[in-house]
């Protein structure tokens, strides 16, 4: 049996496990690719005999609804921070708009700026590995690497299909965007970041397509 499942925000993924196996005690419960806590939306649960496709749905591409938030900066790269999060003010000078922090001065990156950078990681770019993500090395996930204080620092490969700017109205940058299943929307930011050197944090994330799976909106 398969199950599509709206995960709530602040849920993790093995909590919606956790309530599915109290209503299928007998049954074998997995889920598909981890969703972030913060994240919402498409989760894909496969019970009993399915449970063997999850390898499969592992390779398929996803599309998200991502929130980029230029004026606020976290350790985690997203909401569901452990640091104290820092927040920029945003300011206008000559028709411009500019982020200021203790005297420090950033100018924001206009749309057709984003639009080029974003063209250049099509269709795959080297990134950078959120510290924060379930990604194990020898055996061990990196959120738990990462609340010991250690940052290996990796980076891999990562396939950007296509994307949309929804809604850019400085500093939060709205954008669909279709990825590989390996591909974190939490480095695509991180790498603007690098680019323009302007602080951010994803704000919002919600995961709307599982190749043919997708949610009614």
């Amino acid at each position: 049996m398969l199950a599509l499942i709206d995960k709530p925000t602040w849920y993790t993924s093995f909590d919606v496990i956790r309530k599915l196996k109290k209503l299928f005690p007998d049954m074998k419960v997995w889920h598909s690719w981890t969703l972030d806590p913060m994240a919402t939306w498409l989760l894909v649960i496969w019970i009993w005999k399915d449970t063997k496709r999850l390898c499969e749905i592992q390779q398929y591409d996803k599309e998200y609804i991502a929130h980029i938030d230029f004026s606020y900066m976290t350790d985690t790269w997203d909401m569901d921070y452990r640091e104290e999060i820092i927040n920029f003010e945003c300011l206008m000078f000559n028709d411009e708009l500019w982020l200021n922090k203790d005297w420090v001065f950033i100018k924001a990156p206009n749309l057709d700026q984003i639009k080029q950078k974003l063209d250049s990681i099509i269709p795959s770019y080297e990134m950078p590995l959120p510290s924060f993500s379930a990604k194990k090395v020898n055996w061990k996930k990196l959120y738990d690497l990462a609340r010991d204080w250690v940052d290996l620092n990796l980076s891999r490969v990562m396939k950007i299909y296509n994307y949309e700017i929804l809604e850019y109205n400085f500093p939060v940058l709205k954008v669909k965007i279709n990825v590989w299943s390996w591909t974190y929307i939490r480095s695509i930011a991180y790498w603007l970041w690098q680019e323009f050197w302007i602080w951010w944090v994803l704000s919002y994330l919600r995961r709307t397509r599982i190749w043919d799976f997708k949610l009614d909106i």
